[in-house]
């Protein structure tokens, strides 16, 4: 998640359930966690009966609210002002936990003088382009001196990474401030804390602290009530609330989930919701933290195991052709940081890549990194589709998903699926995806797309893992065989077609056998392959 990955480095939730019994706050937002995370709200029951205030704020009224002690009724959409209302609350009214705030984040830093804010350039900030297609974020970044104690200005970080990172530009559309991967990396090369001008006082007009105050100033109670329908009593209730159970000797914590996550503007509202926490000392201790409530059982394994195109395990950037990142040295100049949470970046990368490949990654070989594929373009799936539209693409497996209901535009995703040769789908029953080319208004005959329909087994049917909101692997044996065709991943993958992966033929080898993990992280690899390999086809096509 970027809204976590831009505000701690890693785009992941920072506690765990079991540590909400310590909350004396709990606040939940995008969420119906008593119905939707029934095991996990036990640990909201426990802080209850501890004391602990329960706030639910939702468009709904549900079980959640029920057990609330506060419930709001808040329009669709409206977080980030509500969000953003609490915090012109505490820095209006100085109620932030000001040590906290000075020792463990970046409000004292100063930013670059050249910087202006929305209130200044109508709207907008500094750097857009003049056609408004980009921002230069130049003018964002922090007011630099060079290394050490010198305090003489500086233009550029003075660290390990002398450049940019290559694809970094400092030119990004509005809903692609990071480069893909890049959450929470930064766009330009991590500068050394001694460089960064600061104001311990936190009331340099340019220091984060008040930029930040400046800009939230817009939320006052009123436009929270205009905006979100909360009444202001209400409002200050909750705020109240909040403040309260904050501070030296009491912690809050915020959970969300897909409600969140799945919004149009889900990365501003856990941004947003992140600053909040930060503001008030709830990261990092007992009871406190953002938990990120998973949707699925197994969300966070298909995370943890990457199966998006950009990342490698354990939020690792894969490499890319269109940052040069042909080359070991490149690719760790290019995401290695002197401070933060990536200030370990080679040892995490050199621990997978030994986990994956064994002895045979070694230091002569640069850990095996020329083993792994290269990024040559944007794979996300609105972009693939597009391509897919374009008809650009021969081909497409749809495996735990379903595009043609599911997707941010379900009549683009239906129509660029007419534009494939061909077509595999996987679920337990014919999805709207597997089924596009039949449905009302359309004439079958005039689809050229060949679909192949094949049955998968449920997850009571396979043995395996599921890892959890929190990152706990439960491992699960097969309770009963799936019936007739159907079959588990590992078997689709790998296990029906041995000679592709230079394996052995066993023909008293289970269906659905549990892949080693090193096999098993090899199917986030072939998928990312197979991705390549499409776009190489359409390069040679061209």
């Amino acid at each position: 998640m970027p809204g976590l990955g831009a505000s701690f480095g890693r785009g992941a939730a920072n506690t765990f359930q079991q540590d909400l019994q310590n909350s004396d706050c709990i606040l939940i937002e995008g969420s119906n966690f008593a119905e939707c995370h029934p095991v996990g709200f036990r640990w909201v029951m426990a802080a209850k009966e501890r004391g602990a205030t329960i706030i639910h704020v939702d468009p709904h009224f549900s079980r959640t609210s029920q057990m609330a002690d506060i419930y709001a009724s808040i329009r669709v959409g409206t977080d980030i002002a509500f969000l953003g209302g609490i915090i012109n609350y505490v820095l209006q009214n100085e109620l932030y936990f000001k040590e906290y705030v000075q020792a463990y984040t970046n409000a004292p830093f100063i930013v670059r003088d050249d910087f202006r804010d929305t209130e200044d350039l109508e709207g907008v900030f500094s750097g857009l382009k003049p056609d408004h297609s980009a921002y230069n974020t130049r003018s964002w970044q922090y007011q630099l001196t060079k290394k050490g104690e010198s305090r003489e200005p500086a233009e550029e970080p003075s660290s390990r990474i002398t450049h940019p990172k290559k694809g970094a530009t400092d030119c990004h559309d509005e809903q692609n401030i990071v480069p893909d991967g890049q959450d929470g990396q930064g766009l330009l090369a991590h500068a050394h804390p001694s460089q960064i001008e600061r104001d311990e006082t936190m009331r340099h007009p340019r220091c984060v602290l008040q930029i930040v105050k400046r800009h939230y100033a817009r939320y006052t109670p009123e436009a929270v009530e205009q905006i979100c329908g909360i009444p202001q009593e209400l409002f200050f209730k909750i705020a109240d609330t909040l403040v309260k159970n904050s501070g030296r000797e009491r912690t809050t914590n915020l959970s969300y989930a897909v409600g969140w996550t799945q919004h149009t503007t889900g990365v501003q509202m856990i941004r947003t919701d992140s600053i909040l926490q930060l503001l008030l000392g709830n990261i990092g201790r007992p009871g406190g933290g953002i938990l990120a409530l998973r949707g699925h059982a197994n969300i966070q394994g298909s995370t943890d195991i990457a199966t998006l195109y950009n990342l490698l395990p354990g939020y690792l950037v894969t490499p890319s052709a269109l940052r040069d990142e042909f080359d070991f040295d490149t690719y760790m100049q290019h995401n290695f940081q002197e401070a933060g949470w990536w200030v370990h970046y080679p040892e995490y990368f050199v621990s997978l890549m030994k986990a994956w490949y064994g002895d045979a990654a070694t230091e002569e070989n640069d850990y095996a990194f020329n083993y792994l594929p290269k990024v040559v373009e944007d794979h996300s799936d609105l972009a693939m589709f597009v391509t897919m539209k374009d008809g650009m693409m021969k081909g497409y497996f749809s495996m735990g998903q379903n595009p043609a209901a599911g997707g941010v535009n379900a009549g683009f995703h239906r129509a660029a699926l007419e534009k494939l040769d061909w077509m595999v789908v996987r679920d337990l029953y014919e999805i709207e995806t597997a089924a596009f080319w039949k449905r009302p208004g359309i004439d079958p005959t005039r689809i050229p797309t060949e679909v192949f329909f094949l049955p998968a087994a449920s997850h009571v049917e396979k043995e395996g893992s599921f890892t959890n909101t929190q990152r706990l692997i439960q491992y699960r044996d097969q309770a009963v065989d799936s019936p007739d065709d159907a079959r588990s991943e590992n078997w689709f993958l790998l296990m029906d077609r041995p000679s592709v992966y230079n394996l052995p033929e066993n023909p008293k080898l289970p269906q659905n056998n549990l892949v080693p993990g090193f096999v098993a992280s090899l199917i986030a690899a072939s998928f990312l392959t197979l991705t390549t390999a499409f776009s190489l086809w359409r390069r040679n096509k061209k």
